[in-house]
């Protein structure tokens, strides 16, 4: 009985560390392409948002492929999100940013 809480502990564990690290790295392509919506991106924002994105919306449940929503369902979902997770407007900018640059729906 011992081992079976043991390894379903492990298996739990595992399972919220790889959750956390799902989130994509930005690269200089997705900064010219999300410059589109957001004139003045830099990649350092970018990166700025994925750390935000991982600490501030990974603390509460899994984080969400930026794949997985559009981008006016992640303008509607971020700011009641960054409300609940107590987190700045600059910091909730960085976190949009991020998700809908890296979902790619701007249009080239």
């Amino acid at each position: 009985m011992k081992k079976i809480l043991i390894i379903s502990a492990l298996a739990f564990l595992a399972a919220c560390t790889a959750s956390v690290k799902m989130a994509a790295d930005p690269a200089q392509s997705d900064v010219e392409r999300g410059s589109k919506l957001f004139p003045a991106l830099t990649l350092s924002a970018l990166n700025e948002g994925k750390l935000a994105y991982e600490s501030n919306c990974g603390k509460c449940h899994g984080l969400f492929s930026p794949l997985k929503f559009n981008e006016a369902k992640w303008r509607k979902e971020v700011p009641p999100m960054a409300k609940k997770a107590k987190v700045d407007a600059n910091t909730q900018n960085l976190i949009l940013q991020y998700v809908v640059t890296m979902n790619g729906a701007v249009v080239k």
